[in-house]
C-alpha cells in the first residue's frame, strides 16, 4: 500500500520562546515492512542536525537559538507497506535483545502487572506466538481505550490499574507484562494510515514488538486487537515513549506553550488532530 503522510505540529508561545532543543524521531527507515519512497522535514526558523541513535532510528535535533513566538515542525512523505503478518524481523544491525528485558519507569512491574503476566507463563513456553496474542487481547479488553484519561507521563502500571490508557498505555503494559516473562519486548511509535474499529487516533500510534526465535520481532498493537499491518507505519523503536516519541526536549522562556498537531493521509480522506496546552 502506498501512503502519503503529511504531519504538523505547530507550537504556539504567550512569551518569546528563547531557546529551544528538541529531538526529533520522526522519519521512517526502509526494512522489511515498509519502502520509503521520499520524506521530508521542514522546521521553518530553526537548524537541524541529523544522527542515528543506539537503535538505529533516524533522529534530527533541532536547535532554536533566537527569540520567536511560535515554532513549526512539518514531516511528509511517500511510504510503500507491505503486509508481513506482523512479522518485522530483524535489522543488519541489532541491539543484544536482552536490552530489551530492561525495566524502565514507564514499564515497572508493578503488583498489578505480577498478577496480570502470571497466568500467560505456561503459555508463553509451549507455544510464545498464541500467548503473546493472548496478552494483547487482555490488555484490549482490561484497558479501555480512552483518550484524556492518562498523560505522557503515565506509566503502564498506572494505566492498568485504573482500567483506561491510550495506544502509548496499551504499549506500555504489553512491554511490561512481556519482560516480567522473560520476553524481550520494544515500544513502536509511528502512524496508523487507515480506519480501525477501535483507534480514535491521536496525532501518531504507538504500539510494540516482541522478539520470538526464528521471527526475529513481531508486532502487536493492543488498542487494534492485532499485529500490525500495511496501514502501520514505523518511524522509531526504543524501551519505552521516553526512546521513542516523536519530538521531546527542552525549551527556556515561552510563558505557555500551546501544541497543536495534525496527521494528514492525502487521497484517504483520512485527517487527525490533537491539541494541548503546558
Amino acid at each position: 500500500m502506498l501512503v502519503r503522510i503529511e504531519h504538523t505540529t505547530q507550537y504556539e508561545y504567550s512569551q518569546p520562546l528563547l531557546t529551544s532543543t528538541q529531538y526529533l524521531r520522526m522519519t521512517p527507515l526502509s526494512g522489511r515492512t515498509q519502502a520509503v519512497e521520499t520524506w521530508n522535514l521542514s522546521t521553518p526558523g530553526a537548524s537541524t542536525f541529523e544522527w542515528s541513535d543506539q537503535y538505529g532510528n533516524r533522529c534530527h535535533t533541532l536547535t532554536v537559538n533566537k527569540p520567536v513566538s511560535a515554532l513549526k515542525v512539518k514531516v511528509s512523505g511517500l511510504v510503500r507497506t507491505r503486509n508481513t503478518d506482523g512479522i518485522v524481523g530483524l535489522a543488519p544491525s541489532e541491539l543484544p535483545t536482552e536490552l530489551y528485558l530492561r525495566e524502565t519507569m514507564y514499564t515497572l512491574c508493578s503488583p498489578a502487572i505480577c498478577d496480570f503476566a502470571e497466568p500467560f507463563r505456561k503459555q508463553a513456553e509451549s507455544n510464545l506466538i498464541d500467548a503473546l496474542h493472548a496478552i494483547m487481547l487482555k490488555i484490549a479488553d482490561t484497558v479501555t481505550y480512552s483518550p484524556g484519561d492518562t498523560h505522557v507521563h503515565t506509566t503502564g502500571a498506572e494505566a492498568l490499574e485504573q482500567g483506561s490508557g491510550v495506544c502509548q498505555d496499551h504499549a506500555h503494559i504489553f512491554c511490561a507484562i512481556c519482560r516480567k516473562l522473560g520476553i524481550p519486548a520494544r515500544y513502536v511509535s509511528g502512524y496508523l494510515a487507515a480506519d480501525q474499529e477501535h483507534e480514535a487516533h491521536a496525532a501518531s500510534h504507538a504500539w510494540a514488538e516482541a522478539y520470538v526465535e526464528r521471527l526475529g520481532w513481531v508486532s502487536f498493537d493492543p488498542t487494534n486487537r492485532s499485529s500490525a499491518t500495511e496501514a502501520h507505519i514505523r518511524t522509531a523503536v526504543g524501551l519505552d515513549y521516553s526512546e521513542a516519541s516523536p519530538i521531546r526536549g527542552v525549551r527556556s522562556g515561552g510563558g505557555v506553550e500551546t501544541m497543536h498537531a495534525t496527521v494528514a493521509f492525502p487521497g484517504q480522506a483520512q485527517m487527525q488532530s490533537q491539541s494541548h496546552s503546558q
